[in-house]
């Protein structure tokens, strides 16, 4: 069923209707511009609303919010999502954006809480875990490195997914400087999430993989 809308016929400033954004994220071979616009139009106006009150969100954290953001308006778009009369497409996106936001500090605030485990297994089960770690991180690498076509910049996102600084990384990079790799790190990124906004679901597929790997770390 399609969502309704009370402001349908009305163009957002300078680009598309609601209901043109909403008709091309529900067909699969919509209009890619339109969705483009879209969240290029709605991260920087997320931005300007919010990140004055969360002062503390880091631009790499910033770009994991507006993926899942955008991850969770496509589903319930394809769900079938309708808004309160009024409500604008943009205004319902920064409000999930602020529910993303939350949820990053729940979940550093958790990190920081749990004491760290040693990486250990018992009996023989040890093998078959370290088996299946092996397969998981080889399975993200191959993926990462085919959506971006640069094994370079899929190394410099691994090592910072896991905790090393710009600094290390050059170390273990062809990279010669911390910027470079902070370049690297951001143009993957980009290529990533432009990615996974034109196919979500193998999106949320490869987020379930990152959240397997993180939690056998």
């Amino acid at each position: 069923m399609t969502p309704k809308y009370s402001n349908n016929s009305k163009m957002n400033a300078e680009g598309f209707a609601d209901a043109q954004i909403i008709a091309a994220i529900q067909d699969d071979s919509g209009n890619p511009l339109a969705i483009k616009w879209f969240f290029e139009d709605v991260k920087h106006y997320s931005l300007g609303v919010w990140r004055k009150k969360y002062r503390n969100v880091s631009e790499e954290a910033w770009e994991d919010i507006f993926t899942d953001s955008s991850i969770k308006l496509i589903t319930r778009v394809k769900k079938g999502l309708t808004l309160k009369e009024g409500t604008r497409l943009k205004s319902y996106f920064t409000t999930v954006v602020e529910y993303s936001v939350l949820d990053h500090f729940a979940k550093t605030k958790k990190e920081q809480t749990l004491p760290l485990l040693p990486n250990q297994r018992i009996g023989a089960s040890n093998d078959t875990y370290a088996f299946e770690e092996v397969q998981i991180a080889n399975l993200i690498k191959e993926k990462l490195q085919e959506i971006t076509e640069n094994s370079e910049q899929v190394k410099v996102i691994l090592l910072f997914a896991k905790g090393y600084k710009y600094k290390e990384i050059v170390e273990k990079t062809t990279y010669k400087s911390e910027g470079a790799c902070r370049n690297a790190y951001l143009k993957g990124k980009k290529k990533i999430v432009s990615y996974i906004l034109q196919y979500p679901e193998e999106g949320l597929a490869l987020k379930q993989m990152l959240i397997r790997a993180n939690k056998k770390n």
